[in-house]
């Protein structure tokens, strides 16, 4: 038999009464302040607006921080979290170093405090601030914001570092990148639109410019004038600082014309360039040159974006789910417990090699683990029951946990699992945390 508390550097807690992804926003809905803060858009229109006109670049950046945030752990604020001094939050991880805006996130916030304390999330603020930051240059919403987002209180900056995608990726990477949050080609496509505003670094497209297969060469499918222009503007060496634009000579209007430059081939990333090897990709951003195609797309990829695995509610329903799994091994059984212990929303988890039982309580999709526990075995695990009050069930874990210590049954360590995997959940002990709940 083997007892498990979930491995925490995978999420412990991560999907708690989270939503998937879908086309109109998952859990949320328009007007969801209407009541108890009936100006809070306003409120942060009227401030993203008037920041925006003083320095326009923040169009990009506040679009950006909304992508970070979403890309991991769901649209939850946790990019706005310090670290710990024990634990490094996303904020301070590689990808996130360069993100800014968050002094915008605070002024909305500071204001909607005034008006209605404790009630619009911050992951609202981050949501709405990206929207209106973008439509400030059309003076009016250039995509629906579903609202009702509650705040998340883990933020890992090794979630950051594995989860967001990188400019360096191919396109099954970044295909699979955006699956993994509910997201389509379409969606990858048209989000990469995205680049048609806002700057970059010399250092992210030296590779491409000096030395992409390691022998002093560029990348063959960056349009050559292009590839000379941008080596004019990086120069060996590499100075950190100096920035390019994404979208050449357009960096400050969000248009489509970033999918002219991608099929011209002066995409800046080998990730916008990806978008041109695959047929389907291809054939979308040839397309999305239409700026009314462009618009559209954008405002519904935007909109599931902004429902990627959102917390809304309370903290989510706790679940305990029996299983009967083929097990014959003790292979067998690692494979099991390694699979469990690594996805998200799991608690706690019980495995019984002798009666092929398995039992998983936490914040889960019982159908999910079903799906993963078949994927791991050759389909031969089933659902046994799904319980919905766990004070009541999974007996046989509470009965084998007790008389062990607090300690060790909240981090019970297992051969396979190296140290111990649980993070602390510090919305509490962190002073700048972003729970408006």
């Amino acid at each position: 038999m083997v007892l498990g508390v979930a491995s925490d550097r995978n999420g412990g807690d991560r999907n708690g009464g989270r939503v998937a992804s879908n086309g109109n926003g998952g859990g949320l809905r328009m007007m969801y302040y209407s009541k108890s803060c009936p100006l809070a858009e306003s409120i942060a229109r009227d401030i993203t607006w008037s920041q925006v006109a003083l320095n326009r670049s923040l169009a990009a950046k506040l679009l950006r921080l909304h992508y970070h945030d979403c890309f991991v752990r769901g649209c939850d604020a946790s990019i706005l979290l310090d670290s710990t001094q024990n634990n490094t939050a996303e904020k301070a991880a590689l990808p996130n170093l360069s993100l800014s805006g968050y002094d915008v996130i605070d002024a909305i916030k500071e204001k909607l405090e005034e008006a209605c304390p404790g009630i619009v999330s911050c992951a609202d603020i981050v949501a709405l601030a990206a929207r209106d930051a973008v439509s400030y240059q059309f003076q009016r919403p250039m995509w629906p914001v579903f609202i009702g987002r509650k705040d998340g209180r883990v933020s890992l900056a090794s979630e950051a570092k594995n989860d967001l995608p990188s400019p360096f990726s191919n396109f099954p990477t970044l295909l699979q990148n955006f699956a993994n949050n509910g997201l389509d080609i379409v969606d990858l496509v048209t989000l990469s639109g995205a680049h048609t505003i806002g700057v970059s670094h010399c250092t992210l497209v030296a590779k491409r410019l000096y030395n992409f297969t390691g022998k002093g060469d560029a990348d063959p499918s960056l349009n050559p004038d292009y590839a000379n222009t941008l080596r004019t503007l990086c120069p060996i060496p590499i100075n950190p600082t100096t920035t390019i634009e994404m979208d050449p000579h357009s960096s400050l209007s969000f248009d489509s014309h970033y999918f002219k430059a991608v099929n011209q081939h002066m995409g800046l990333f080998q990730s916008d360039a990806a978008l041109l090897t695959d047929p389907h990709s291809a054939q979308i951003a040839r397309l999305l040159q239409q700026p009314p195609f462009f618009f559209a797309s954008f405002a519904q990829s935007m909109v599931k974006m902004g429902a990627i695995e959102i917390l809304t509610g309370g903290n989510g329903e706790v679940v305990v789910a029996e299983f009967k799994v083929s097990m014959h091994c003790n292979g067998c059984e690692r494979t099991v417990v390694k699979a469990i212990s690594k996805m998200k929303g799991v608690e706690k988890f019980m495995t019984d090699m002798t009666k092929h039982k398995v039992v998983v309580t936490g914040r889960i999709n019982p159908e999910k683990v079903l799906k993963k526990l078949k994927k791991k075995t050759g389909k031969r695990a089933e659902i046994v029951i799904n319980k919905e009050d766990p004070k009541n069930d999974a007996k046989e874990e509470d009965s084998a946990l007790q008389g062990t210590s607090k300690q060790v049954a909240d981090c019970l360590v297992f051969d396979y699992f190296g140290d111990c995997l649980v993070y602390t959940m510090f919305s509490d002990e962190n002073p700048n945390a972003c729970s408006i709940m």
